[in-house]
């Protein structure tokens, strides 16, 4: 990273979120001196656009080419697929940090690093499939993504997911930036999502490796704890390598 200059720190979101999710960090970050652009990928009552990887990865690599540098690439679980896919494109990307999200390889989907993953007895506790999209009940939000969180704040996240498309997540990537760039990989060590055993068969391939005691979002149940932690990651280059 050249000189002194702070980061622009690019806030991906994951599956069936939006760039509201950061909003609880955003003004932490940006207290501690970094210029923060929480990205809005296409989707379903999203930003327009295609709805699959490809359409997220163009969206992504279009949002990169218009910020200043140097960058550095925030992704949360889904969301890190997309990261994956195409912040190696933009010579301006220093570092990537991997929030409880899918680091994957050439060839990989988020679908494959997670199977064969544990059934629940209990079916509202899943996402479910409908007209090509995976939806999320309101009780399975709770016991997967915000288990850790306030009730309200539980609920309010709740009703603002959005559907994401099946081929989102079941689409292998065809690039892997965190190869040429290097990575932090945050383990979220009770996430009911993304388990922490999946998180560690892919933090390994990170340059830097991070732990926070949350479930799922920290950036809503632990948003002060997440902010200093990603300020500290955001400004690693391949000099602290």
């Amino acid at each position: 990273m050249a000189g002194t200059q702070s980061p622009t720190l690019v806030l991906i979101h994951g599956a069936w979120h939006g760039s509201w999710c950061w909003e609880p960090v955003v003004p932490l970050l940006e207290a501690a001196g970094l210029r923060t652009h929480a990205v809005q990928l296409p989707g379903m009552d999203r930003a327009p656009g295609h709805h699959d990887l490809e359409g997220h990865a163009a969206f992504l690599r279009a949002e990169l080419a218009e910020l200043p540098g140097p960058l550095a690439v925030c992704a949360h679980s889904y969301g890190g697929a997309v990261a994956t896919e195409a912040a190696g494109a933009n010579p301006s990307v220093a570092t990537l940090i991997y929030l409880t999200a899918f680091l994957l390889d050439v060839g990989e989907s988020c679908v494959d690093r997670v199977l064969p993953g544990p059934v629940s007895p209990d079916a509202t506790l899943l996402p479910g499939g409908e007209g090509g999209y995976l939806r999320v009940p309101e009780a399975a939000a709770h016991h997967l993504l915000y288990g850790d969180c306030p009730p309200e704040e539980a609920k309010r996240a709740a009703a603002r997911l959005t559907p994401e498309h099946v081929s989102a997540v079941s689409a292998p990537v065809t690039q892997a930036a965190w190869r040429t760039i290097p990575s932090t990989y945050v383990t979220c060590t009770r996430d009911q999502a993304l388990t922490p055993e999946v998180q560690g068969r892919m933090a390994c391939r990170a340059t830097w490796q991070e732990e926070i005691a949350s479930g799922h979002s920290p950036m809503l149940s632990h948003p002060q704890e997440l902010a200093a932690l990603l300020a500290t990651a955001a400004v690693r280059t391949a000099r602290d390598a």
